[in-house]
Order: structure tokens, then C-alpha cells, then sequence
């Protein structure tokens, strides 16, 4: 997860920190650095060098004296000195401890100290770094502009988000984020904005399986993230498509929009999955769903078998391809070995076909150029069924109108442009 920051003025921090009783640390400022001057050099763990240097004369304040001496505010101070304000504190690291052994070896007697050398890790990883050492103890120097950002012209302190979230300022307007109605269910865009920043990149894709109102496809869109959705009740269509109608028309400017920018753009999918393809009759056995006529069923097998869907006028039995060679036919009836061993001759030597039928009356490898597959019991090992219909959102993608699609693979297959699972 990318971190996730709460953002507070310093001077509203400092202030807090006062009535609470609580030790503010950031108190005292480098004014000046100081005369540099080389005393020696220690290695790291890895033997690369680390120079040690005295510093000389350098100028060290509080922030209450610089109030004072300058006569400004403390907000101003801090505004001021960002980027020389710090405090002092006993890190475990390995560098430390070796740069005291080699610092009294050379019984420097300085105040200040710093240290140049190539850490190995870290923000700073790579690079020529300077750090900072107070007093005998080699206290050393960590920079309140390494915890702070500039935010609407204000020095803010970053703090890590914890595990409890403060959304109830948010909730107050809820009600008429995204245009639609959804009592005691829907979620602030800015709840939503922080758990997709935290967790993906833009062009990544966002999955929302129970979508409701459809607040997570309207900021992951406004945020450039690709999302599917999934909905089985109304609110696809009394909820969703009409909210994210208008976040693709611009026309949505509530939630997160002002925030990111957003002035519309993109554009999304609908589908409507088709009814299972097996369904149970009188007696608990598995048939064909009556939903499907012959042509739909076709095409509906062709995908799970990965076959293409092209019927011939010419040949009723060759209702898809895989190759050039290898056909596909599919039926509700029981097939005979009589008929089977028509199919078997008109197919003849160097090309197959795959049979999907109610059931047949043979060995399965009856024929050698013929494969057989009873449909229900194929379906069974595929697919999911008894289901609803349920409807499913792709965003940015152009909008256009689809046909009922015949299976999920069908689905599924459209989304990636492969075919694939």
C-alpha cells in the first residue's frame, strides 16, 4: 500500500500539542552551519567510506528565541525556517555507533558534527547524504522538512493514517453525492478516493461486486482508473448508469471532483449476463434451459469449447471452427448410432468434429473422427448456474450498445479482446 497521510498545520499542531501537555520536539533551528572541517573517515558494513567532519562556531536558536529576536509570529517561524528546523533523537543504526568509536579516536571536541557518505537503502539510497550529530552522545539531527509539505500555502505535517478513519464530516452532505438516493448504504467518494489512491495505480482496474449506488465506479473513473461492476438488483439502471452518465457528461461536481479536477471523459460497457444454460426439469435432471433457442445455444457452447461461432448455409453440421480441420455441431437431440455414423462419413478423413448433443447411443470413441460430449453433463463441469440475471459495468470504454451475451466466458472474453478466461 502507498502511504496515506493526514495533513495538519504545524501551527494548529503546536497548539494541540500545548493544551494536551504533550512535548513538541521540532523546537530548535540550524541558523548557521557553521566552519566544515574534515577530522577523518570510518566505513560502513560494507566498507565504503563515511568522511566525519567538525563544525565550528555553528548557530543553533529556539524558535521562542527567534520569535522573539525577530519579532514575528511562531506560525511565521515556522514558515520561515522549515527547512532548518529540528530535533535531536538516539536512532539504532549501524552508522551511528561506528562514527562515535572513530569520533573519540580522533578526540574531537566539537559540538557539532556531520557525516557525508552513500546510504544503502532509503529515500536517499544512492546518493551522497549529509546528516547532522549534537554533543557527546552524537545525538542526531532529523528535519521536520522530512515530515512536512506545503499544503493551500500552509507548512503541514504529514501523519501516517492509522486504522481508525474520521469520515463523519464527509457524511453529511452524502445524500446528494452522485445525484441518487441510496439510504443507509452509500459511501463518501472521499472514503472510496483514499482506499483506491492507497492501494493502485492509475489505468489499474477496480472491482466492485455488490456496486449499490455505484460510488466506486464514479471515483475510480474520475481518479483514471479502469472498474468493472456488478449489480444484480435495479440499481444498475435506476442508480448506476444514470450517476455515471453524468460523471462521463462533466455534470458530476460533487464528491471527489473538485479535489481531482474532473471534467468529464471516458465512457463504459453494460451487460446483461444470459440465463444459466441448464436448468432442472420435473424429475431433478439436468436439460438444456428453454431460454436458449438452437442458434443460442450454438454459439453459447462454441465459446466454452473455444470454438469460433460461423454456421454454414451448406453444411448443417458445421456450426464453428478451430481450425481449418476441426468443426463443431450442436444439438438438443439424442443422437442414434445410425445417425452418428451419417455425421462420421460426410465428415470423412483429415478433418473432425465435436459433437455436443443431448446424448448418444454409442461408445464414446465410437469414431475416430468424431469427439462426443453430452451437454449437460459438459455444462455441469464449466459453468455456474442458478443464478440470476445480473448486470456488469466496464468503464472507459466507448459506450455502446450490446446483445444479450449467451454465457459468462462470452462475458469475459469480451472484456479482455482475447478470448481468454
Amino acid at each position: 500500500f502507498k502511504g496515506v497521510y493526514d495533513y495538519i498545520p504545524i501551527s494548529d499542531l503546536v497548539e494541540t500539542y500545548r493544551q494536551e501537555g504533550k512535548s513538541w520536539k521540532y523546537t530548535s533551528v540550524l541558523i548557521c552551519e557553521g566552519d566544515k572541517e574534515y577530522i577523518g573517515s570510518t566505513v560502513d558494513g560494507d566498507g565504503n567510506e563515511i568522511k566525519i567532519y567538525s563544525r565550528k562556531n555553528p548557530i543553533i536558536k529556539s524558535i521562542n528565541q527567534i520569535i522573539k529576536d525577530e519579532g514575528i509570529s511562531e506560525e511565521h517561524a515556522y514558515d520561515k525556517y522549515a527547512d532548518r528546523i529540528f530535533q535531536t533523537a538516539m536512532p539504532q543504526s549501524s552508522i551511528r555507533p561506528r562514527v562515535v568509536e572513530k569520533a573519540a579516536e580522533l578526540r574531537s571536541k566539537e559540538d557539532l558534527h556531520s557525516i557525508e557518505y552513500v546510504p544503502k537503502s532509503g529515500k536517499h539510497k544512492g546518493q551522497l547524504y549529509e546528516q547532522f550529530y549534537k554533543g557527546d552522545k552524537f545525538r542526531l539531527f532529523t528535519w521536520l522538512r522530512d515530515v512536512t509539505e506545503k499544503k493551500g500555502g500552509k507548512l503541514c505535517k504529514r501523519e501516517t493514517q492509522g486504522t481508525y478513519w474520521n469520515f463523519v464530516s464527509e457524511t453529511n452532505n452524502l445524500t446528494k453525492e452522485g445525484k441518487v438516493l441510496f439510504p443507509n448504504g452509500k459511501k463518501p467518494e472521499a472514503l472510496i478516493h483514499r482506499i483506491i489512491h492507497m492501494s493502485t495505480e492509475p489505468g489499474e482496474l477496480i472491482l466492485d461486486s455488490f456496486a449499490g449506488s455505484g460510488t466506486t465506479g464514479a471515483v475510480a473513473h474520475k481518479m483514471g482508473r479502469r472498474w468493472i461492476m456488478v449489480e444484480l438488483g435495479e440499481h444498475c439502471h435506476t442508480h448506476i448508469i444514470p450517476r455515471l452518465q453524468r460523471v462521463i457528461d462533466g455534470e458530476d461536481t460533487g464528491g471527489i471532483s473538485k479535489a481531482v479536477n474532473w471534467r468529464g471523459g471516458g465512457g463504459f460497457r453494460y451487460y446483461r449476463v444470459a440465463p444459466s444454460l441448464l436448468e432442472q426439469d420435473a424429475w431433478g435432471r439436468w436439460v438444456v434451459s428453454k431460454a436458449y433457442n438452437p442458434e443460442m445455444l450454438a454459439e453459447a457452447i462454441c465459446k466454452l469449447e473455444g470454438f469460433t461461432y460461423a454456421p454454414s448455409d451448406a453444411v448443417f453440421w458445421q456450426q464453428g471452427y478451430s481450425t481449418e480441420t476441426d468443426f463443431i455441431y450442436v444439438t438438443t437431440q439424442t443422437l442414434s448410432l445410425a445417425q452418428l455414423q451419417v455425421l462420421a462419413d460426410e465428415v470423412g478423413k483429415g478433418r473432425s468434429l465435436l459433437i455436443c448433443c443431448g446424448a448418444f447411443r454409442c461408445k464414446a470413441d465410437r469414431f475416430a473422427n468424431l469427439t462426443l460430449k453430452k451437454i449437460p453433463k459438459m455444462v455441469l463441469n464449466r459453468c455456474e448456474w442458478g443464478h440470476d440475471d445480473y448486470s456488469l459495468n466496464v468503464a472507459n470504454l466507448p459506450i455502446q450498445k450490446k446483445p444479450a451475451l449467451q454465457t459468462r466466458d462470452d462475458l469475459f472474453a469480451d472484456m479482455n479482446g482475447k478470448g481468454e478466461d
